[in-house]
């Protein structure tokens, strides 16, 4: 399983190798279930001991940051393929597990909308239980990565048809770089004027984007630069404060780990943090995920933060909602 790591210690973020096969079937029906629901066919006696441990470690790992533990995905059952009933086989992630004697290595294949649409269909292929196993942990997170993609991909496709243009351009203006921001999120007005600030406001939940430029330290090099760059978010968080509680701000919790790792995003490498936020002298706080990104000939960082208040939704879809904006990051 994933070992939560503090902050200055790199992870690069796994890119997909050759081998993965996607195909795909023309004609499906709509999906059923939720973002991130999976559900796994595999053959009741296959699934005994280690195959059944590697695919909850793969699928149900808590995601890193989150203020209440939360799992990746959500197995929603596992069946013998023999056995899934048509309606099984209509969620859009399907994870098989193919145990056949073979004298070919361990791989995975994927397919798309075979049964439904969209749906992503991932099998893992392996000559024997302990084989499949092993593959799966030495392999987990590249596969958490290729459902991860289908569900970010879906997202922001649906995200693309309704975009808040007139916040992508402010966007723009202020930092330099193009980024979606979907429907629904307005402009806040922060004391900070090189704060810039989008929120989406629900009844007992919010999202938040945050974005300004800081210099940094060019020859010293992304790394070194950790420790500079939470401290410039938490200065600029210092400069919100609730409206109903006098002499409060927001500030990065202390209390929790804060992760970094690089991520390589659209040829960009990028210092990516997570921990959690709150607000002095009141009750209200949550997760943040930042993303920075680093332009040596100007010494300039530009801070993407997605920060979430959700003290009692679904806070994993709540921040890939945020997160997956990333990757529609140019300059």
């Amino acid at each position: 399983m994933r070992v939560s790591k503090t902050i200055l210690l790199p992870l690069a973020t796994l890119l997909f190798v050759v081998g993965c096969r996607v195909e795909s079937s023309p004609e499906a029906k709509t999906t059923a279930g939720y973002d991130y629901q999976v559900v796994v066919l595999c053959d009741n006696d296959i699934w005994e001991g280690d195959v059944a441990d590697a695919v909850c470690d793969l699928l149900e790992t808590d995601i890193p940051g989150l203020v209440r533990p939360q799992g990746y995905f959500d197995i929603v059952k596992q069946t013998p393929a023999s056995e899934a009933t048509e309606f099984d086989k209509k969620y859009g992630l399907l994870l098989s597990i193919n145990v056949t004697p073979s004298p070919e290595a361990p791989s995975y294949s994927v397919r798309e909308n075979v049964y439904a649409v969209p749906q992503l269909s991932l099998t893992v292929k392996a000559s024997t239980a302990e084989q499949a196993a092993q593959y799966i942990w030495a392999n987990a997170e590249e596969l958490r990565e290729v459902m991860i993609a289908s569900e970010r991909n879906e997202y922001l496709a649906a995200a693309e048809r309704k975009p808040a243009k007139q916040l992508m351009e402010d966007f723009t203006e202020a930092t330099g770089y193009t980024m979606l921001i979907p429907a629904n999120f307005s402009k806040a007005n922060p004391a900070d004027e090189t704060l810039t600030w989008y929120i989406r406001d629900y009844k007992n939940k919010a999202q938040y984007i945050f974005a300004f430029n800081t210099p940094y330290d060019a020859e010293a090099g992304i790394q070194s630069a950790s420790a500079d760059i939470v401290n410039a978010i938490n200065a600029k968080f210092g400069t919100i404060s609730s409206k109903d509680v006098s002499g409060s701000r927001m500030q990065i919790n202390t209390y929790r780990d804060i992760m970094a790792d690089i991520a390589e995003i659209n040829d960009h490498r990028l210092l990516e943090l997570r921990g959690c936020w709150e607000v002095s002298t009141d009750y209200m706080g949550g997760s943040f995920t930042s993303y920075t990104i680093f332009d040596p000939e100007t010494a300039t960082a530009t801070v993407i933060v997605f920060a979430l208040y959700a003290p009692e939704d679904n806070q994993r879809l709540l921040m890939h909602e945020m997160e997956d904006l990333i990757y529609t990051l140019h300059k």
